[in-house]
């Protein structure tokens, strides 16, 4: 019988769970953190991370390892009710429930169901003289969804992982973190994932929440860490690929796992490469930049396009002129200033300010005011215009800009400023 080969899909997952390619980090003790974390109990856990970092890979991990679980995506939820019909849906509890109860003549039968009793039916028997007449009625009450995702959850001892939890408008935070209090104090597992700067969502939405919150930072990839991603995968594949271009894939990820994934797997794909090779085959490096501009057009341009244009404008922008003779309005302006220093996760407002005077004539840079007016606006545009997680952050209590998406920061490197200084690929 011949052998099933392993698929490319099989190796390098980028948005999948990896086998074959995981990474557990255990010099971290990443997967022991989360592992005491669920066993302690009796807390809501909070795993942060940067976007796509790993924290739902992790996290699936152990959970697959501790019992059953179910997993809610935030970005799916708008309302308190949006998330427990999804937990309804997952675990199969219906709309509706059917009890039979009966009693006698002289007896009092009570439904007992909130909704009220909307189907009801009485079956009547007798015998001789002076027997007692039975009454049996069927009653069928509507499930509060609430009520019903939280005891299963806890009756079948099964763990909830939010993914992306920041992502939920923070009127339906507040009410989901006061259901859970009550279910986590009869010991149910649960696990929010966030970005670092939103980790403490929770508490700011729900104060009594402190003395049962835990916090599990998940640390930034290292290189060491990552390039473990392509050496495993490309020796699975049988392919031939050598330390410094596995080394040169993970320089371009930002420190982000599934990008790397998503590199290894277009770079085969140039290669030709769909499954297992029979033989050796050695990978032509040559593709490399090929595939890193494909995939930062493919994954940032919608996103960073949204954010260029700004908010609908009543009037013609003013444009404001660089110093090497071209001309673009304020929100490119700002966006080739971000790029221009890096692009980085974190950029702070003096950092902007500084690229933007070393880029712009004296006579077109836009005043502090302008500046922040436009960051703020880009941040509606984030969260009203694109979908999924918020790309970009302006957090004006730390004066910074935080931009979340690996693949924005990918895009402003590799397809909207890739003759800036340190775009090009180390020498391999």
């Amino acid at each position: 019988m011949t052998e099933k080969k392993l698929k490319l899909r099989e190796v390098f997952t980028p948005g999948g769970q990896p086998s074959v390619t995981y990474v557990s980090r255990d010099h971290l003790n990443l997967e022991r953190r989360v592992k005491q974390a669920i066993a302690k109990g009796f807390s809501i856990n909070v795993v942060t991370g940067p976007t796509k970092s790993g924290k739902t890979v992790l996290c699936n991990h152990v959970l697959s390892q501790s019992g059953q679980s179910i997993s809610i995506e935030g970005g799916q939820i708008r309302t308190e009710a949006d998330f427990w019909a999804q937990i309804v849906h997952l675990l199969d509890l219906g709309r509706e429930r059917t009890r039979m109860e009966a009693g006698t003549l002289a007896g009092t039968v009570s439904a007992g169901a909130s909704g009220g009793i909307p189907k009801v039916f009485e079956l009547n028997t007798s015998g001789s003289k002076g027997s007692t007449r039975t009454t049996q009625r069927s009653i069928t009450y509507n499930v509060n969804p609430q009520r019903a995702a939280l005891d299963a959850l806890v009756e079948q001892d099964i763990s909830l992982l939010v993914d992306d939890f920041h992502y939920i408008p923070q009127d339906a935070q507040k009410g989901i973190i006061q259901a859970l209090k009550g279910a986590v104090f009869k010991g149910l597992t649960v696990i929010l994932l966030a970005v670092p700067h939103r980790a403490f969502d929770p508490l700011t939405v729900e104060q009594e929440v402190e003395g049962r919150f835990q916090h599990i930072e998940i640390e930034p990839w290292e290189t060491s860490d990552l390039v473990l991603i392509p050496e495993r995968g490309f020796e699975a594949l049988n392919i031939d690929s050598s330390d410094a271009l596995n080394k040169a894939i993970c320089a371009e990820g930002f420190g982000n796992p599934l990008l790397v994934q998503e590199i290894c797997s277009d770079l085969c794909i140039k290669n030709d490469i769909y499954e297992k090779s029979d033989v050796a085959y050695k990978i032509e490096k040559g593709h490399l930049e090929n595939s890193l501009s494909d995939i930062a057009k493919s994954k940032g341009f919608p996103k960073y396009n949204k954010l260029k244009a700004g908010p609908d404008a009543r009037k013609k922008r003013q444009l404001r002129n660089f110093k090497d003779g071209t001309a673009q309005d304020k929100y490119s302006a700002i966006l080739t200033a971000i790029a221009s220093v890096g692009p980085k996760p974190r950029t702070s407002y003096d950092e902007l300010r500084s690229a933007l005077q070393t880029l712009l004539i004296p006579s077109s840079m836009p005043a502090k005011h302008e500046i922040t007016s436009a960051l703020v606006n880009m941040t509606k545009i984030a969260r009203e215009k694109i979908e999924g997680e918020p790309p970009i952050e302006w957090v004006a209590s730390e004066n910074s800009l935080v931009i979340t998406d690996p693949f924005l920061l990918f895009y402003m490197k590799w397809a909207t400023h890739h003759d800036a200084p340190g775009s090009q690929l180390p020498t391999t």
